[in-house]
């Protein structure tokens, strides 16, 4: 990951799910109804889905413009196609 704040976000982002593991496996010594752990679940899948497709989106901006500082037009267009290739993934 090339930037500290690319790395915070996803450390930060990791951390949170992690909390949510701790908090569904309390519901399962707890013996929570299943349908109440598998939403839980659900969420984490997302927050999974979400911190991927955060370092997919840096990381090809970050490929696509190289060491050097693009264009304003040149990176608007790259943040264009990397948001329709996320869009897709969705």
């Amino acid at each position: 990951m090339p930037t500290q704040a690319t790395r915070s976000e996803v450390l930060s982002r990791l951390k949170n799910i992690k909390g949510h593991i701790a908090g569904i496996e309390r519901m399962v010594e707890e013996e929570q109804s299943c349908s109440n752990i598998l939403i839980q679940l659900s969420a984490i899948r997302a927050s999974i889905e979400k911190v991927g497709i955060f370092i997919l989106e840096n990381n090809a901006l970050e490929c696509l413009s190289g060491n050097a500082e693009p264009k304003l037009e040149d990176k608007q267009k790259m943040e264009k196609a990397v948001k329709q290739i996320i869009s897709f993934l969705k």
